[in-house]
């Protein structure tokens, strides 16, 4: 499956398409990150954090389901 930043990407995408309310709030608050911080370097930086608690919630829901899907369940 590649390495850890490989891995961090399709953890981030499963789950954001799976996790239906996750996705709503990770939506929402990317859209009014980007109308209230212009400053790339800003975004950036206010991003991480939330990026970390999403991943939280990711790690333990691959864990719960057993995710990483084996080549044949890849989407």
């Amino acid at each position: 499956m590649g390495g850890p930043n490989a891995r961090f990407a399709l953890l981030f995408r499963d789950y954001l398409r799976t996790d239906e309310a996750s996705r709503r709030a990770w939506g929402a608050f990317k859209q009014r990150l980007a109308r209230s911080v212009p400053d790339l370097l800003q975004y950036g930086q206010i991003k991480a954090p939330a990026t970390a608690v999403l991943m939280t919630a990711a790690e333990r829901w691959a864990a719960e389901i057993g995710w990483p899907p084996t080549p044949s369940r890849v989407p």
